[in-house]
């Protein structure tokens, strides 16, 4: 299931006499999930399985109930066999807390940065983050790394190419 999937769903109303969930509650949890599978939220399969929604007011139709529940199991089936995507970089002011972050491996299937590249980079940034001669901002914006040579090897390259933004405004921060 992807995120346009979430956003495209669609409920029918449940038959007469019986009320079914509220939507705007319903439309509300479907944008977490959304969010969620963007890797922009952190719902669980067990907040899917735990979360109530209301009924909507005397005399009107929300969502079926049943629609909505079916949808909602295969969201918690395929959020509990996913793992969670790695978090994003934490803020980073310092050496210190350069050294601190622990920068995951690229996946099985992916090529990832190499890591001597990476390493290199980051000491310089560490080293100028400190206050000491080190790389630049404008030399950090212009860095590229080569990619290891087979799959699974090196630094996952989403979390480095988000990283490096972060680096290069804190050293513009510090007029570096």
């Amino acid at each position: 299931m992807t995120a346009r999937d979430v956003r495209t769903a669609g409920f029918g109303k449940p038959t007469r006499g019986r009320r079914g969930y509220q939507e705007s509650q319903v439309d509300k949890f479907l944008d977490r999930i959304e969010n969620t599978l963007l890797g922009q939220d952190d719902l669980t399969a067990s907040d899917v399985r735990e979360v109530q929604f209301s009924r909507p007011m005397i005399g009107r139709r929300g969502y079926d109930e049943t629609e909505v529940d079916a949808f909602l199991a295969r969201v918690e089936k395929q959020l509990s066999q996913t793992p969670p995507p790695p978090a994003g970089p934490p803020v980073v002011t310092s050496w210190k807390q350069l050294r601190a972050i622990r920068i995951p491996d690229a996946s099985p299937g992916q090529r990832g940065y190499r890591t001597t590249q990476v390493d290199r980079v980051l000491e310089e940034i560490g080293i100028a983050l400190d206050g000491m001669l080190g790389a630049s901002s404008e030399e950090v914006e212009k860095t590229r790394f080569a990619l290891a040579m087979t799959a699974g090897q090196g630094y996952d390259c989403a979390f480095v190419d988000e990283l490096m933004p972060m680096l290069v405004a804190e050293l513009k921060r510090k007029n570096k």
